[in-house]
């Protein structure tokens, strides 16, 4: 991903699929955070496209949730991360370690390789797989 200017933003922190679900239920907390972690020009917050089609999927009955989900997701202090190749076998470990969770394995291992914050509602799920000092819980109920 690009700016206009043709340089490449940095990834400053990771949605997982929780704190993506929190954000569908139209919570205002990961809304502060883009706003907070991307307040500097070209710093985005990286959207693993596992953790995204999870969301999706728990949210398939409600067109509401699903279209806060697209607008995540296109916002330009985000950008979605591919699940392509090289990611797949970079993540092999990752997919072991949290037991075949697609999902969380592709958000665990996008926030160790960059060493960027882990943003969820879930802390206890990854208390054992990022360093404490990078999880940002994301309350689980409304402000």
């Amino acid at each position: 991903m690009t700016d206009e200017s043709g340089a490449t933003p940095e990834i400053r922190a990771i949605l997982d699929r929780s704190a993506l679900q929190s954000y569908a239920r139209g919570h205002v907390h990961v809304g502060e955070v883009l706003g907070e972690v991307t307040a500097e020009r070209d710093t985005v917050i990286g959207i693993p496209a596992a953790a995204l089609s999870a969301a999706h999927a728990a949210h398939l009955d409600d067109k509401d949730a699903r279209a806060l989900l697209r607008l995540v997701a296109s916002l330009p202090s985000t950008t979605v991360l591919d699940l392509d190749r090289q990611a797949a076998e970079d993540m092999a470990g990752a997919l072991v370690v949290t037991d075949g969770d697609l999902s969380l394995a592709h958000g665990v291992w996008a926030a160790n390789d960059l060493g960027v914050l882990y943003l969820t509602a879930d802390p206890g799920a990854v208390s054992a797989l990022v360093p404490a000092d990078n999880i940002l819980t994301i309350p689980r109920d409304d402000a």
